[in-house]
């Protein structure tokens, strides 16, 4: 898919999609060049759906973590955000579609995360470097 070679070729450091207001497609949301891990945090977790009740998200985020002595590591981590409060029909939506758009993604690490807890970046890091 070409959000990953997006990620890879253009100095993209994250790419956010949702899924269309008419629910019929996966779009790209946002995408940016910012390196501020805590503004990419706070865009999954705040976002809205057109009703403004909390929205799950998918997106790719490009890690990079220095492990000291054992040098740095670069993932791709595919993340599936659907907070606890999102309304049943959306998230049976997004459960419905993660597999199909993490396969077509392709990325290194994955991470479904329902509380904004398992957002923070030592989660990330850590189910990183397992990988």
């Amino acid at each position: 898919m070409n959000a990953t070679n997006d990620l890879r070729f253009k100095d993209l450091k994250y790419i956010i999609f949702k899924i269309s207001d008419d629910k019929t497609q996966i779009v790209v949301e946002d995408s940016s060049k910012d390196t501020d891990y805590e503004a990419f945090r706070t865009k999954l977790v705040e976002a809205k759906d057109s009703k403004g009740k909390p929205a799950p998200r998918y997106a790719l985020y490009d890690g990079e973590f220095d492990l000291g002595s054992e040098g740095i590591r670069k993932k791709i981590i595919f993340i599936s955000w659907v907070p606890s409060d999102t309304p049943t029909f959306s998230s049976m939506i997004y459960a419905t579609t993660r597999e199909t758009l993490k396969n077509a993604l392709n990325p290194h690490v994955s991470i479904h995360a329902d509380d904004k807890d398992e957002l923070e970046w030592k989660t990330l890091k850590e189910a990183s470097v397992k990988k």
